[in-house]
């Protein structure tokens, strides 16, 4: 059946699956030679049955006869098939060479078919090898072979390895979507075995999206179609997978049943992928239950395993484990070395992808970067803590930025994190304080500690922890995830749950109201432990560095026990991460800023229609009067005329984008991936009859923007997809484009109060070169007259100040 999976994360368990590829049936033998096509079905049988090693004997039996017979086409066959059955033995490099031999006999016969399925071979030899951009190239050149033959079945399968490798690349929407119609189709052709491999995919997709009881339904229908058809492999493979299942749902017991029924289902047929899995699973479950001599056994059985068939990513999520159970014993020194190792794995899978799938595959083993940083600092290494804490962010935006730098320096070789003494020589040259935060979560996904530390200019660090284990929210916070689903953690609860009321439109607060409950817990939980550490002068900056959810907090509004908001006693900055500090200053300097005060400004465009979210109807977007005023009172500011109403089309916006110094965009941000690229957000523009009106992400990013600051002056605009690798929105867009400096919304920011403050920063930025300082200005004089935070406090700086 070929089903192979492992597990991800720290501990628990998701599964990644491949689909059997199915022999191709040789369309002629030599003389029509009966002896060989009957050598060759019991080839068939054998590998049905799940019997590898049988099927390996007759299968070089056969290739023997084909080379002596000089019968190529047989010959190429025969190599195929045994690549097919070393894959599935768990042998992926002797699989690769194999089948590139059968891919360079087919093309040199001129095999279309046979050219189609070696392919899908060497596609998948590459992505068990864990190389996933030669995998994606050879499964899209086979599926548009196949598209081409108008094979069907061979379309089946491709749709789900394509599924796959974007599931091991964490793209679980994007993978079940590829096995759901790859089911579709099969349904048409009366092919239960790859029915049941279809269903067993689709329960590997709902585990890692977790969805468990959809999971647990997919498995027992393949299990039921794997028993009708005898397949040994596959009921081995979906005995693990259903274990997998019960593990979720805590039933620890039957799943280590499940887990013990299928390890030597998998032993037998030789399946050394899946019995690494299993290893792994039972070593999970007993470290859970404490049982540390057995989980350490079964965990380097485990490891054993997955590095002699090369496995490279199965390698990595058991270093983890294995690095997690060994703090949890308290073998610090072990777990450091091992956790290492871990993230070097992980790292050296990344090069050559494309953006999107490396921010989805650094989500997949994220986690493993937060355990390393509890083990340093138990150590006392905080410096060395705090370069994991950055190794383990923003690393595909990182390479984004530097890539537009230099992009003769940066090849497939990912560039280096920084290091301690690279950490206090950004914070001099910044001349402020930095503070990083890091967000450690426990084996369940529940928030578990706070890190934070403070650099200082002159390059001192400090260190502080906040336990977040027994954080309530109660009477704060409203209950925000459905009922279905988990509950958010308390402090993801907290910080959407502040971000939902300053965005309800509620034109007034009392003093004690939950906004400002809200706004001083977090206060509490992120300012308070390290207030003595910050500078007292209010005109020196700090340069907040967030982590996950923390990117939505609204800094300058986090107000303390005697009701002074932190923008009051500090000038406020953020950066997704310490290193994109130095690589927009970097690139501040190294592309050519226009001298002058060219500037681009745009003001309530005539709306384009657009569906927020598929299968909508497309709306028109409101219009934004408020919005048209603002710009013409910056654009008076500024010396230029604005973009307003039709005018403001996406072909006029490009004419003058890259020319611009400041560029200000009073519109409306959409937050969804529009064009189903991984990048999501647009700008609302006017339509037209060369363009849609909508400037999105994808497109900002071809741009080369040499401005020294873009406000995007809308709501939502600082909002987007939050991962390790930060907000995929706008602002990741523009940063990448060109921008050093970026204002940007957290929420629905209100227009008469948005137009004020505007106008106010720019003034103030006339007066001074600080975009920082004129930023909390303009804060502190609409504070004024407008003092409930929603109005004043939705706006961030993220880069240079100066």
């Amino acid at each position: 059946m070929g089903l192979k999976a492992s597990d991800l994360g720290i501990g628990a368990v998701t599964l990644l699956m491949q689909l059997y590829l199915g022999l191709m049936m040789p369309m002629a033998f030599a003389q029509s030679n009966t002896e060989l096509e009957q050598i060759y079905n019991r080839a068939s049988e054998q590998i049905d049955q799940g019997n590898f090693t049988e099927a390996v004997v007759i299968l070089e039996k056969l290739l023997a006869i084909a080379q002596q017979q000089n019968n190529q086409f047989l010959e190429a066959t025969a190599l195929n098939d045994l690549a097919l059955v070393y894959r599935n033995q768990g042998n992926a490099k002797l699989a690769l060479q194999l089948a590139t031999k059968a891919l360079k006999i087919y093309q040199q016969l001129n095999d279309e078919q046979g050219i189609s399925v070696a392919l899908n071979n060497q596609a998948s030899a590459y992505l068990s090898l864990g190389q996933y951009p030669q995998a994606i190239q050879g499964f899209e050149q086979a599926l548009k072979l196949v598209q081409k033959l108008g094979e069907t079945s061979g379309e089946v399968n491709i749709l789900s390895n394509l599924g796959a490798i974007y599931q091991a690349l964490g793209q679980h929407r994007n993978s079940l979507s590829y096995f759901q119609q790859a089911l579709t189709v099969i349904k048409t052709l009366d092919d239960a075995r790859t029915e049941g491999i279809l269903f067993n995919n689709i329960g590997s997709a709902y585990i890692s999206l977790g969805e468990y009881e959809q999971a647990k339904l997919a498995f027992e229908q393949s299990l039921k179609l794997a028993k009708q058809e005898q397949d040994t492999q596959g009921i081995g493979q979906l005995t693990i997978n259903l274990g997998a299942v019960y593990e979720r749902f805590k039933d620890y017991e039957k799943a280590f049943i499940l887990y013990q029924e299928g390890l030597p289902m998998m032993e037998k047929v030789g399946d050394l992928e899946a019995v690494g899995q299993a290893l792994n699973n039972i070593g999970y479950i007993y470290r859970i239950q404490n049982q540390y001599p057995q989980a350490f056994e079964f965990y380097q059985k485990a490891l054993e395993m997955r590095r002699k068939i090369q496995d490279k990513r199965g390698e990595a999520v058991t270093l983890i484990n294995l690095g997690v159970a060994e703090f949890e014993v308290v073998k610090l020194a072990e777990a450091t070395q091992t956790l290492y190792s871990a993230i070097e794995i992980v790292e050296s899978l990344r090069p050559g992808l494309s953006d999107a799938n490396k921010v989805s595959f650094f989500e997949t083993l994220s986690k493993s970067y937060g355990v390393l940083q509890q083990v340093l600092i138990e150590q006392k290494q905080i410096e060395k803590a705090l370069e994991v804490s950055e190794r383990g962010r923003a690393r595909a935006f990182v390479e984004l930025v530097a890539q537009k730098i230099s992009p003769e320096k940066l090849t497939s070789i990912s560039i280096k994190s920084p290091n301690f003494s690279d950490v206090q020589k950004i914070a001099k040259l910044q001349n402020a304080t930095l503070v990083e935060y890091s967000v450690i979560v426990d084996q369940f996904k529940q928030n578990s500690t706070l890190l934070i530390w403070v650099i200082k200019p002159d390059g001192a660090v400090q260190f502080r922890s906040v336990d977040l284990t027994d954080l309530k929210t109660d009477n704060l916070v409203p209950m925000l995830s459905p009922e279905e689903l988990p509950p958010l953690p308390s402090l993801n609860e907290l910080i959407r749950g502040n971000r939902a009321n300053l965005d309800s439109e509620i034109s007034a607060l009392t003093a004690d109201n939950v906004t400002n409950k809200q706004l001083n817990k977090l206060y509490q939980l992120l300012i308070e432990p390290i207030a003595d550490l910050l500078p007292k002068n209010p005109q020196d900056r700090i340069i907040f560095i967030p982590h996950q959810d923390l990117l939505l907090v609204p800094f300058p509004a986090l107000v303390d026990e005697q009701g002074n908001y932190l923008i009051q006693k500090h000038t406020i900055l953020t950066s997704p991460s310490i290193q994109l500090l130095q690589l927009t200053a970097d690139q501040q300097k190294q592309q050519p800023r226009n001298g002058g005060n060219i500037a681009l400004v745009l003001g309530n465009p005539k709306m384009p229609k657009v569906a927020l979210l598929p299968g909508e109807e497309p709306q028109f977007l409101q219009p934004l009067p408020a919005s048209e005023k603002e710009a013409i009172a910056i654009a008076k500011l500024l010396q230029t005329e604005p973009l307003l109403g039709e005018k403001a089309t996406e072909s006029n916006v490009i004419q003058r984008i890259e020319n611009a110094r400041y560029i200000h965009l009073a519109t409306h941000g959409i937050l969804s991936d529009l064009t189903e690229s991984g990048i999501p957000g647009a700008i609302a523009l006017s339509p037209s009859a060369s363009d849609d009106g909508l400037l999105t992400s994808e497109e900002i990013l071809r741009l080369n923007l040499t401005a020294d600051l873009v406000v995007l002056s809308a709501c939502n605009t600082g909002a987007g997809t939050i991962t390790s690798d930060g907000i995929l929105g706008l602002s990741r867009s523009l940063i990448a484009a060109g921008i050093p400096s970026l204002i940007v919304s957290l929420w629905k920011v209100p227009d008469t109060q948005t137009a004020e403050l505007m106008q106010t920063f720019y003034q103030q930025l006339q007066q001074t070169n600080d975009k920082a300082q004129a930023l909390r200005q303009a804060m502190l004089i609409t504070m004024k007259n407008y003092p409930n935070p929603q109005d004043w406090a939705g706006f961030i700086l993220i880069g240079q100040a100066e």
